[in-house]
């Protein structure tokens, strides 16, 4: 029987530029295609109206992917949008976000809907993001 291996930022590091969203799940590699030209209409125009919103009062800052959210260093993420109120300013590092963001947002996909409506809203919620729109 073989054990499990447990993927770290490290790993994640090293893997390929290659068009593919990378993401770890508690120590497991996810892999998904680029997002389709849909998927990335949706994105632009939802940005355009967080960050809008959010710029024009001053409220934090809004990312769109790819950018690494660092839940921890088993667990990294790229939300499709992040929000961080003014609070979680500091989280923002060199590699990425480095802890939960005030909301995560995730455009469903075929490839994806499992993942975003599962595995991700847990990990989302045990490490305390307080929002997350699917």
């Amino acid at each position: 029987m073989s054990e499990r291996v447990v993927l770290t930022y490290k790993e994640y590091e090293a893997l390929p530029a290659d068009g593919r969203r990378y993401e770890i799940h508690e120590g497991e590699l996810a892999v998904t295609p680029a997002p389709s030209p849909r998927h990335q209409r949706i994105l632009r125009a939802l940005n355009a109206i967080v960050h809008g919103h959010v710029e024009a009062g001053r409220l934090g800052e809004v990312f769109f992917a790819p950018i690494d959210v660092i839940l921890d260093e088993t667990s990294i993420v790229q939300p499709d949008l992040v929000y961080l109120d003014p609070t979680r300013a500091g989280l923002v590092s060199e590699r990425g976000i480095e802890g939960a963001p005030t909301l995560a947002v995730e455009i469903l996909s075929s490839s994806t809907t499992l993942t975003d409506r599962g595995t991700k809203r847990q990990l989302y919620r045990r490490h305390g993001v307080p929002y997350y729109w699917i």
